[in-house]
């Protein structure tokens, strides 16, 4: 699984791309930093194609929320009830 998901997300689809300007609902998207599994640099793209998306980096690497529990709500929090 880690193989397939891996090659998904290191060469999508190029349709997987395109169709992120199509969310219409605000977006939080909540990145790592530099010790997640996912390349910083990809959530950064991801951010600028979907519209009206907020990017948020809590230094935790790829499981934020286990991680990080408390900031990762902190943030979610404030997302949501903006």
């Amino acid at each position: 699984m880690i193989r397939a998901t891996d090659e998904q997300r290191n060469a999508p689809d190029p349709v997987w791309w395109d169709h992120m300007g199509r969310i219409t609902m605000p977006t939080l998207l909540i990145g790592g930093g530099a010790t997640s599994l996912i390349p910083q640099d990809q959530v950064a793209v991801l951010a600028e194609l979907i519209p009206d998306t907020e990017l948020v980096t809590i230094d935790a690497g790829h499981l934020v929320h286990g991680t990080r529990p408390q900031e990762f709500l902190a943030v979610l929090e404030e997302f949501l009830t903006a």
